[in-house]
């Protein structure tokens, strides 16, 4: 067959499907976060129309040791569903911005809730969530303090509603695994790992000129259980009722206890880096990410 040169109409038609294909593109890729506060009710009305499902963060306001903010928990639960929403399309619906964390009290600034108001708020906002349209609820929570309540809230949510809820941040099944820091052992609060993240996500707010390694005190108790824990896994279970409990309970798991500075480390946050908080932070976004975009599949 004989090569001929396109006519001047089929070169406009091909350059303008190059430029919708490019445009499609474009779309497909990560878009803006859907925050509810910032939409109109018609804005939600029509968001209805396309997708039930709402995200809501969950975090804390509490004392991060000398160098992070007291909002770090929530920052992250918030800026990480922010993530989320741009790349699923789903909406943003924040509840509150205080967790349970009356075992922070010792330094001042830490606001805390009962496990049962935390509960009982997550529980109403899901029944108004529920009466706008919004069927399938997804808390992306970032503070160890708010698991009990919001798995509390998530069962009484699915036996009483006819919303569905399940967990998709810290602590849930979709995230086991993440927020170990490589080489240090201990970094359970404002330690290596959650200083890299605040790097990468609002390093404004981070002032590592105030970072320091903290001096740990462990209660006998507690380093019974540890020295057991090689040989006897199991005992990991007792952690929970040791650390990050109320000074008024005795066993010196309370933060002013445990640590000389607020800060739950064997690390020391000075090391901490931008670049092991990107990973960590894309690594839990992917995870609810993958996890959405599964659920989208089911019609109902």
């Amino acid at each position: 067959m004989r090569y001929r040169t396109p006519r001047r109409e089929h070169c406009v038609f091909l350059t303008l499907g190059l430029l919708v294909v490019g445009s499609l593109r474009l779309l497909a890729g990560p878009g803006k976060p859907l925050i509810l506060q910032e939409m109109t009710w018609t804005d939600v009305e029509n968001y209805l129309k396309t997708s039930d499902m709402v995200i809501i963060p969950l975090g804390s306001t509490e004392q991060h040791g000398p160098h992070l903010p007291l909002g770090t928990d929530w920052l992250n639960a918030l800026e990480m569903a922010k993530m989320i929403s741009a790349r699923t399309g789903v909406a943003v619906a924040p509840a509150v911005q205080v967790g349970y964390s009356v075992h922070h009290s010792g330094f001042p600034g830490t606001l805390s809730l009962k496990p049962e108001t935390l509960e009982q708020v997550l529980y109403e906002t899901t029944e108004m969530l529920l009466k706008s349209g919004f069927k399938r609820i997804l808390f992306f929570n970032m503070h160890g303090g708010n698991v009990v309540p919001q798995n509390a809230a998530i069962f009484r949510i699915n036996q009483n509603l006819a919303a569905m809820a399940v967990a998709i941040g810290a602590g849930s099944d979709i995230q086991k695994g993440m927020g170990q820091v490589p080489g240090v052992w201990f970094d359970e609060h404002a330690g290596v790992g959650e200083t890299s993240i605040g790097l990468f996500l609002w390093p404004e707010l981070v002032h590592m000129d105030r970072a320091e390694k903290p001096e740990i005190h462990f209660s006998v108790r507690i380093q019974e259980l540890m020295a057991l824990l090689k040989q006897y896994p199991q005992l990991a279970a007792l952690s929970g009722a040791l650390m990050a409990v109320p000074e008024e309970t005795k066993k010196g798991g309370s933060s002013r206890e445990l640590t000389s500075n607020g800060v739950w480390s064997s690390g020391d946050p000075k090391t901490a880096t931008r670049e092991l908080g990107e990973k960590m932070v894309n690594q839990q976004v992917e995870n609810a990410v993958n996890f959405i975009e599964a659920w989208k599949l089911a019609k109902n």
